[in-house]
Protein backbone atom coordinates (compact mmCIF):
# COMPACT_ATOMS: atom_id res chain seq x y z
CA UNK A 1 0.00 0.00 0.00
CA UNK A 2 3.08 2.56 0.23
CA UNK A 3 2.97 3.18 -3.50
CA UNK A 4 -0.51 4.43 -3.56
CA UNK A 5 -0.20 6.45 0.05
CA UNK A 6 3.47 7.71 -1.49
CA UNK A 7 1.09 9.15 -4.47
CA UNK A 8 -1.30 10.45 -2.50
CA UNK A 9 0.97 12.66 -0.37
CA UNK A 10 3.28 13.50 -3.23
CA UNK A 11 0.23 13.95 -6.34
CA UNK A 12 -2.63 14.80 -3.80
CA UNK A 13 -5.81 12.47 -3.69
CA UNK A 14 -7.51 13.37 -7.24
CA UNK A 15 -4.10 13.12 -9.22
CA UNK A 16 -3.12 9.96 -8.89
CA UNK A 17 -1.95 7.78 -11.45
CA UNK A 18 -2.60 3.53 -12.50
CA UNK A 19 0.94 3.05 -10.84
CA UNK A 20 -0.33 1.33 -7.54
CA UNK A 21 -2.44 -1.42 -9.91
CA UNK A 22 -0.49 -3.94 -9.61
CA UNK A 23 0.38 -3.32 -5.88
CA UNK A 24 -3.49 -3.42 -5.55
CA UNK A 25 -3.89 -6.73 -6.77
CA UNK A 26 -1.04 -8.62 -5.13
CA UNK A 27 -2.21 -7.06 -1.65
CA UNK A 28 -6.32 -7.85 -2.45
CA UNK A 29 -5.02 -11.46 -3.86
CA UNK A 30 -2.59 -12.19 -0.27
CA UNK A 31 -5.33 -10.73 2.37
CA UNK A 32 -7.70 -12.94 0.47
CA UNK A 33 -5.69 -16.32 0.80
CA UNK A 34 -4.75 -15.18 4.67
CA UNK A 35 -8.42 -15.38 5.47
CA UNK A 36 -9.73 -18.33 2.81
CA UNK A 37 -6.39 -20.70 3.15
CA UNK A 38 -4.91 -19.73 6.07
CA UNK A 39 -7.00 -19.30 8.41
CA UNK A 40 -6.26 -15.51 9.66
CA UNK A 41 -9.63 -14.15 10.07
CA UNK A 42 -11.42 -14.05 13.34
CA UNK A 43 -14.54 -13.65 12.06
CA UNK A 44 -14.79 -16.44 8.95
CA UNK A 45 -12.43 -18.86 11.41
CA UNK A 46 -9.54 -20.77 10.94
CA UNK A 47 -11.00 -22.85 8.02
CA UNK A 48 -9.72 -22.88 4.46
CA UNK A 49 -12.28 -22.52 2.15
CA UNK A 50 -11.75 -22.53 -1.76
CA UNK A 51 -12.04 -19.31 -3.84
CA UNK A 52 -10.47 -20.69 -6.95
CA UNK A 53 -13.66 -19.88 -8.47
CA UNK A 54 -13.62 -16.70 -6.70
CA UNK A 55 -16.48 -17.97 -4.65
CA UNK A 56 -19.04 -19.39 -6.63
CA UNK A 57 -19.75 -22.27 -5.12
CA UNK A 58 -20.17 -21.09 -1.59
CA UNK A 59 -22.99 -19.14 -0.03
CA UNK A 60 -23.68 -15.73 -1.03
CA UNK A 61 -23.09 -14.76 2.91
CA UNK A 62 -19.74 -16.99 3.48
CA UNK A 63 -18.84 -14.96 0.32
CA UNK A 64 -19.58 -11.46 1.58
CA UNK A 65 -17.99 -12.59 5.10
CA UNK A 66 -14.87 -13.48 3.02
CA UNK A 67 -15.19 -10.03 1.21
CA UNK A 68 -16.06 -7.95 4.12
CA UNK A 69 -13.03 -9.36 6.08
CA UNK A 70 -10.49 -8.84 2.90
CA UNK A 71 -11.47 -5.23 3.04
CA UNK A 72 -10.44 -5.10 6.52
CA UNK A 73 -7.05 -6.12 6.10
CA UNK A 74 -6.22 -4.07 3.38
CA UNK A 75 -8.04 -1.09 5.14
CA UNK A 76 -5.58 -1.47 8.17
CA UNK A 77 -2.89 -2.39 5.83
CA UNK A 78 -3.54 1.55 4.18
CA UNK A 79 -3.72 3.07 7.42
CA UNK A 80 -0.52 1.30 8.60
CA UNK A 81 1.92 2.62 5.61
CA UNK A 82 -0.32 6.08 5.84
CA UNK A 83 1.25 6.78 9.56
CA UNK A 84 4.67 5.13 8.72
CA UNK A 85 4.64 7.67 5.05
CA UNK A 86 3.82 10.65 7.50
CA UNK A 87 5.43 9.87 10.60
CA UNK A 88 8.50 9.61 7.55
CA UNK A 89 7.48 11.84 4.59
CA UNK A 90 11.05 13.81 4.97
CA UNK A 91 12.36 10.27 4.48
CA UNK A 92 10.31 10.04 1.69
CA UNK A 93 11.08 13.12 -0.03
CA UNK A 94 14.76 12.48 -0.11
CA UNK A 95 14.65 9.13 -0.95
CA UNK A 96 12.50 10.29 -3.54
CA UNK A 97 14.97 13.24 -4.81
CA UNK A 98 17.76 10.90 -4.78
CA UNK A 99 16.10 8.17 -6.81
CA UNK A 100 14.80 11.45 -9.40
CA UNK A 101 19.18 12.21 -9.38
CA UNK A 102 20.24 8.69 -9.08
CA UNK A 103 17.44 5.80 -10.41
CA UNK A 104 18.48 3.10 -7.60
CA UNK A 105 20.40 3.36 -4.47
CA UNK A 106 21.69 0.52 -2.70
CA UNK A 107 21.21 -0.31 0.68
CA UNK A 108 23.84 1.33 2.40
CA UNK A 109 23.19 4.21 0.09
CA UNK A 110 19.81 4.44 1.75
CA UNK A 111 20.59 3.88 5.31
CA UNK A 112 23.34 6.92 4.65
CA UNK A 113 20.49 9.07 3.41
CA UNK A 114 18.04 8.31 6.47
CA UNK A 115 21.05 8.67 8.56
CA UNK A 116 21.57 12.11 6.80
CA UNK A 117 17.74 13.06 7.30
CA UNK A 118 17.37 12.21 10.79
CA UNK A 119 20.46 14.15 11.98
CA UNK A 120 18.67 16.99 10.17
CA UNK A 121 15.74 16.49 11.77
CA UNK A 122 16.20 19.61 13.80
CA UNK A 123 18.18 22.00 10.88
CA UNK A 124 15.66 23.08 8.19
CA UNK A 125 17.30 21.94 4.90
CA UNK A 126 16.81 19.73 1.74
CA UNK A 127 19.12 16.42 1.83
CA UNK A 128 20.78 15.85 -1.37
CA UNK A 129 22.58 13.18 -2.45
CA UNK A 130 25.03 13.52 -5.03
CA UNK A 131 24.34 12.39 -8.62
CA UNK A 132 26.74 10.06 -10.28
CA UNK A 133 24.82 10.34 -13.78
CA UNK A 134 22.13 12.57 -14.16
CA UNK A 135 18.66 11.09 -15.64
CA UNK A 136 14.78 12.55 -14.86
CA UNK A 137 12.56 9.50 -13.86
CA UNK A 138 8.60 9.43 -14.27
CA UNK A 139 7.78 11.17 -10.32
CA UNK A 140 5.09 8.29 -9.85
CA UNK A 141 7.37 5.64 -10.09
CA UNK A 142 9.77 7.58 -8.01
CA UNK A 143 6.70 7.93 -5.16
CA UNK A 144 6.61 4.27 -5.34
CA UNK A 145 9.81 3.56 -5.25
CA UNK A 146 10.29 5.66 -2.69
CA UNK A 147 7.97 4.25 -0.35
CA UNK A 148 9.30 0.55 -1.22
CA UNK A 149 13.00 1.85 -0.18
CA UNK A 150 11.79 3.78 2.83
CA UNK A 151 9.48 0.70 4.09
CA UNK A 152 12.56 -1.53 3.90
CA UNK A 153 14.42 0.51 5.25
CA UNK A 154 12.18 0.66 8.34
CA UNK A 155 12.35 -3.06 8.49
CA UNK A 156 8.13 -3.43 7.06
CA UNK A 157 8.06 -5.86 4.64
CA UNK A 158 6.07 -5.15 1.57
CA UNK A 159 2.79 -7.05 0.66
CA UNK A 160 3.18 -9.34 -2.68
CA UNK A 161 6.96 -9.06 -2.15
Amino acid sequence: MGGLVAEELIFGENELTSGPTSDLQQATGLAREMVTIYGMSTEVGHVSHNYSDNGRSMSSETRLLIEKEVKKLIDRAYKNAKTILTTHEKELHALANALLELETLTGSQIKELLAKVKSQQQQPQSCVVEAQGSSQSNPAVVAVSAAAAAAKAQGVAQVGS
